[in-house]
Parts: structure tokens; C-alpha cells; sequence
């Protein structure tokens, strides 16, 4: 890598360095419509130009996708920041109910990968969410709580000192293309050692049958096909792990990909990946593109591939792809995953972070969130694929 590039830490400061913009007639709007959301679909458009960090799931294309579930409307709380009259902050949450607890979470959730706050550049982060908490806490919930807030944005610095960190911190890799000046540059950043290894694996594939590698824009018809396709081998593999996963529970993910491939809100993309043996896939990724990142949402591989590492054989062929595509960045997403790491040395740092604003709430964040969920969470992954599949499986039953 590079000696400089710039941090996600060093990012950060300066822009709160460069917050010079004081709050001077500040008002707060509570959306909860898609009607009331495409009002401001031209400076929604605006505020994702300018915000920092990576708000793919706060942007509006998303936040369409999301309402067109009633539930979502039900629930949601989308919080409109406007400064004499002109927008310059949106944070889109919702309730969400939890038996006799109500949490205030991401909009997104549980599919949204990061909590973040869309920001005009200029205003303190600090100042503006000063501002907003009084509005939080009429919010009639007993808890805020924010997942997955990624270093860099404008939720980072102010959760850190203001909320409380639950659960076990991560690190979302990603990768800035804009260092080098093609794909083949960037490949002598990789270990010598890393390279060796993936060109030995993929030439024995290449012998045996061949590798071919495509890319599935958002109008290519195949793109549903595959998405779908992806979504059943993770929900397979989730399961034959004793993994649990919200996100995949019921069909919730699956209509806000067809809202998002589907509907008629432009900035957020769908794209997708597939590496092919002969005529064999055996990797394929798909994610989001938006305001020239790639965000690589969810992968999947053929399990009787497994020796020769699909997922991390097909990243080499994803990164070119997305060189040729003039994409300026990669993020990877949480976990910080080994194969991940080979591709990369630039990791933000990522948590969740509560905020109680009941009794209730304290007790939630206090026992569960920050001791019983932590423990019963290493329990179960301690223990062998096999029980802790059936486990897995039963509590599922249970839970209807």
C-alpha cells in the first residue's frame, strides 16, 4: 500500500476540523411516507453527494425501497434536520418493536449494513445531533440503538462519546482504486506469497475446464434469477453453520432488492458478479453502487469448490471488474474476514452503540445488549457445527 493514504482516523479529523457551519434557525421534520420522502428527493440527492463515509443505506433510493413495506411505514421515524429553511442532515430510523420493548433502530434494519447520518459538509456532526437527541427521546422508545456505525462517518465520533458501545467491535475492509493507475498496479500491492497461491489455484482450474468471469448490471433480466439464487445458497449455508441471521428471516430482504431493481428511485444500483468453471458457477457476488463505491453485500460459492477458495479467488476478478468500471472504491463490509484481508490493508472500524431513554431500556442495554447477548453469543459459537445446528434449528421452531 501506499505510505499516503490517508486513515479513516485521519479523515475523520479533518472533517471535524472543517465543521465551520453554525447552526443558526435550526427545525426538525419526522417523516414516515414515501410521499413525504420524494419531496425532497432533489436535495436527498444532494445531501448523499456531499456526505461522508459510505450512506448507500440511508440514500434515497433505499428509503424508497423500504416504504413500499406498510410495516416499515408503521414504524418509520425519519429524521429531517433543516437549517433556515435549507435541508443539511437526515437520519432515517424507525421503531422497532421487540415484545414489550421499543428500540429506535436504522430504517434499513436488519438489512442495512451501517447506521449513518446524512450531513451537509460544513456542520458539526456534534452540533447537529445535539440538537436532534431531544427530538430522539420524544420518540416513544425505550432505547436508540444504532448497529453498525462505520469510522469516517458522521455518526462516529459523536456515538463514541455519547452512546454506549455494545457488542463486539469489527472492521469493515475496503479499498480505495484510486491509488493506482490500473488493475495490474494494484496487484503488486498483494503479497508476493498471496499471489503465488491464487495464480497456482486458478491456473489448475483454468487447465481442467476454464475460468470465465461476468458482470450483471441492474437491466440485465438475469440479475433477479441470480439475486434470488444467492439469497437461497446463504440462507443454506446459514443454516448447515447453526449461524442465525435476521436478515434473512421471511422474505423482507428479498422485496427490498426487487423494490430497489425495480422501482423507479435512481442512485443506488444493483450489481452483481459470477465466476464460472466451464459452464459451472461457483462464486457469485452481488452488492450496491453508489456515488462510485461498490459495497459488496452478500456472497456465495459452490461447496464442492471449497479447497480451491471461490470467494477469495473470485474477489481478484471483482476488483478488476470494478477497476474497468472506473469505480473509485470497494467496501468490503463487516466482518473483517480473512479473505477480505488478503485484498486489502484499510480497515474502518465499526460498533453499535445504545442510548437508553427508559428504566426498561437501561436494562436492555446494561444486561442484555452489553453481557447476557455477548456470552450466550461465544457459547453458541464455541460449540461443533453439528449441535450447534440443531440448537439453531429448534429455538427456530420454537420461535415459530
Amino acid at each position: 500500500m501506499q505510505a499516503d493514504v490517508i486513515t479513516s482516523n485521519e479523515l475523520a479529523s479533518v472533517q471535524q476540523s472543517s465543521a465551520t457551519k453554525a447552526l443558526q434557525n435550526p427545525s426538525v421534520r419526522v417523516l414516515q411516507s414515501a410521499v413525504e420522502v420524494a419531496e425532497l428527493q432533489q436535495q436527498w440527492h444532494q445531501l448523499e453527494q456531499a456526505s461522508k463515509g459510505n450512506p448507500v443505506f440511508q440514500s434515497y433510493a433505499w428509503t424508497i425501497a423500504m416504504l413500499e413495506n406498510p410495516a416499515s411505514v408503521q414504524s418509520a421515524k425519519i429524521f429531517a434536520v433543516y437549517d433556515q429553511q435549507s435541508l443539511i442532515a437526515v437520519l432515517p430510523l424507525r421503531i422497532e418493536k421487540q415484545k414489550s420493548l421499543k428500540a429506535l433502530t436504522g430504517l434499513g434494519e436488519p438489512f442495512q449494513q451501517y447506521s449513518e447520518m446524512l450531513l451537509t459538509p460544513g456542520y458539526n456532526p456534534a452540533a447537529v445531533l445535539d440538537y436532534l437527541k431531544p427530538h430522539l427521546q420524544k420518540a416513544s422508545a425505550d432505547v436508540i440503538h444504532l448497529r453498525q456505525i462505520r469510522e469516517g462517518g458522521a455518526l462516529y465520533e459523536y456515538a463514541s462519546t455519547h452512546f454506549t458501545e455494545v457488542g463486539e467491535a469489527d472492521g469493515a475492509p475496503w479499498l480505495d482504486l484510486n491509488q493506482w493507475n490500473s488493475f495490474e498496479d494494484y496487484l503488486k500491492s498483494i503479497s508476493a506469497r498471496s499471489r503465488k497461491t491464487i495464480r497456482n489455484q486458478r491456473n489448475r482450474l483454468h487447465k481442467s475446464a476454464g475460468l470465465s468471469h461476468r458482470v450483471i448490471r441492474q437491466e440485465d433480466p438475469e440479475l433477479e434469477t441470480m439475486l434470488l439464487r444467492t439469497l437461497n445458497g446463504r440462507e443454506n449455508w446459514v443454516e448447515a453453520m447453526g449461524y442465525s441471521s435476521r436478515a434473512l428471516e421471511g422474505d423482507g430482504l428479498q422485496n427490498v432488492l426487487l423494490s430497489l431493481s425495480k422501482g423507479t428511485a435512481k442512485g443506488c444500483e444493483l450489481i452483481a458478479f459470477e465466476l464460472k468453471h466451464g459452464d459451472l458457477p461457483i462464486s457469485t457476488e452481488w452488492g450496491f453502487l453508489f456515488e462510485g463505491c461498490y459495497s459488496a453485500y452478500m456472497a456465495d460459492w459452490n461447496p464442492d469448490y471449497e479447497q480451491s477458495s471461490p470467494g477469495k479467488l473470485h474477489q481478484m476478478d471483482v476488483i478488476e471488474a470494478c477497476f474497468a468500471l472506473g469505480i473509485d472504491k470497494v467496501d468490503f463490509l463487516k466482518p473483517a474476514s480473512r479473505y477480505k484481508m488478503t485484498w486489502t490493508s484499510q480497515v474502518a472500524s465499526v460498533f453499535d452503540a445504545v442510548s437508553p431513554l427508559s428504566f426498561k431500556g437501561q436494562l436492555y442495554a446494561s444486561l442484555w445488549l452489553k453481557n447476557l447477548r455477548p456470552l450466550a453469543k461465544r457459547i453458541v459459537l464455541a460449540m461443533p457445527k453439528g449441535p450447534r445446528a440443531f440448537l439453531m434449528s429448534s429455538l427456530k421452531k420454537i420461535r415459530g
